[in-house]
């Protein structure tokens, strides 16, 4: 009898499986020698043999340095994006952002990317790390707002989706702010509630600034 293949649905195999710990290895010793060291203590080399790999290794999943430390981000809008995909399809599209973000239940995806947030506002190179990160972030909302109403016009959709990164980035700016470095589960529960909250004011069409004007306030306008 001819053995029937192996189902799609089977699972991830042994190969990738193991592809997925070497990556999240080396993307974990990156993040504790910048934690450690700060980012100028942080080589290809040191990154690679804290991760048990050859320099080869490490260039085979990852470009440069700056890739893997931005390997957090990554997984991070790549899970967000999934939920937001996951969203009922007559959901309006900002809703469904909302919904995406109050539903990430699983916060340790968000705090690696809180950590090497706060520690890039003091490194130039992780600043611009940072700036790359929400770029491409936008090119990815970009597409998916494409795909899910294939009737919006190109420019509608890289303005909304610059608005969001811009919410978004004003949320983690101001959490900073607050935070003082705080990168506790409570700390890290906040940044999601900000994230939120800004997403939420743009959905709404930020209604604590539509106050009526006084007459005072007419008169002297």
């Amino acid at each position: 009898m001819t053995p029937l293949p192996e189902s799609s649905t089977s699972g991830p195999s042994r190969r990738e499986i193991n592809k997925t710990a070497t990556r999240a290895a080396i993307v974990d010793a990156a993040m504790t020698l910048l934690r450690a060291e700060g980012f100028e203590a942080v080589t290809a080399d040191r990154v690679a043999d804290a991760a048990g790999v050859s320099r080869r290794t490490f260039f085979n999943y990852f470009p440069s340095l700056e890739a893997a430390l931005n390997g957090p981000t990554e997984a991070f809008v790549e899970h967000v994006i999934q939920l937001f995909e996951a969203q009922p399809r007559e959901l309006p599209i900002m809703s469904a952002a909302v919904n995406a973000l109050n539903g990430m239940a699983d916060r340790s995806l968000l705090a690696p990317v809180a950590e090497l947030v706060t520690v890039s506002h003091s490194s130039p190179q992780l600043d611009r790390l940072e700036l790359e990160s929400w770029n491409d972030c936008a090119e990815r909302l970009v597409a998916m707002i494409v795909t899910r109403v294939p009737s919006t016009d190109p420019l509608t959709a890289s303005v909304f989706a610059n608005s969001i990164i811009g919410a978004g980035r004003a949320a983690v700016d101001f959490w900073i702010e607050q935070a003082g470095g705080d990168l506790s589960e409570a700390s890290i529960t906040i940044l999601q509630q900000h994230l939120t909250t800004a997403l939420s004011q743009l959905r709404d069409g930020f209604p604590t600034l539509n106050v009526p004007a006084t007459p005072a306030q007419i008169r002297e306008a």
